[in-house]
């Protein structure tokens, strides 16, 4: 009776565990892994025979080894008949799901959908573009539906650092980025992208930023 409420209690803690941590206990157990020992980038598949082994199982049906007593590698078909004759099988970072570790880990990793732009303090950036090229040119852009001669190097940091409604007030004035600006405008014109007029001072865009829809018949 002494053994049967000892049993109990501990099969009650173990579940406790499991609900709140996902721990298991096995005495032992049949691990299936890519190699650990490995150092190639694509492992082969490898089976174990693990003592005393603490797993943590996860929602996506992962399991990981937190801990174990020992191992020792076993073949295939040793590893098949330890399974058949009731050894738990443990195949760890999803090996039963994927050929390959590279595959796995690929698969692991959660689905993010990059978005094509980005909206800053209602600046309007293409995702993985230069942000500080991206709002230059905005600004430029800008001077010139009104002024078509451009803007000057001091127009551009006052439209990039004035507050509305003198300015967008997307950064903040410091020399260092007043250094940064003018380098810029220095690459911009270099690549082409600006024309410079050095008896204005003012920049222009080499071309018209635009959109071009393509149709087919």
């Amino acid at each position: 009776m002494a053994l049967q409420t000892l049993t109990r209690k501990l099969v009650k803690k173990e579940k406790e565990i499991f609900d709140k941590y996902g721990l298991v206990y096995l005495l032992e157990a049949v691990t299936e892994m890519w190699d650990p020992y490995s150092i190639a980038s694509n492992p082969a598949k490898t089976y174990w025979l693990a003592k005393n082994v603490v797993i943590r199982l996860y929602p996506d049906v992962r399991m990981e080894i937190e801990k174990l007593e020992k191992s020792e590698y076993i073949n295939k078909t040793q590893a098949e008949i330890l399974i058949q004759n009731g050894t738990p099988y443990i195949p760890v970072a999803l090996t039963n799901l994927y050929d390959t570790k590279l595959e796995a880990e690929l698969n692991r990793k959660p689905i993010i959908e990059m978005p094509d732009r980005l909206e800053i303090e209602g600046a309007i950036i293409p995702y993985g573009a230069d942000i500080l090229e991206t709002l230059i040119l905005a600004v430029i852009e800008k001077y010139m539906k009104n002024k078509p001669t451009g803007a000057s190097e001091t127009d551009i940091i006052n439209a990039l650092t004035m507050p509305p409604p003198t300015g967008t007030g997307w950064l903040k004035h410091t020399p260092k980025l007043a250094t940064k600006i003018k380098q810029q405008l220095e690459q911009l014109t270099w690549k082409g992208i600006l024309i410079y007029n050095p008896q204005t001072m003012m920049y222009t865009l080499a071309r018209k930023i635009s959109t071009s829809i393509i149709r087919t018949e």
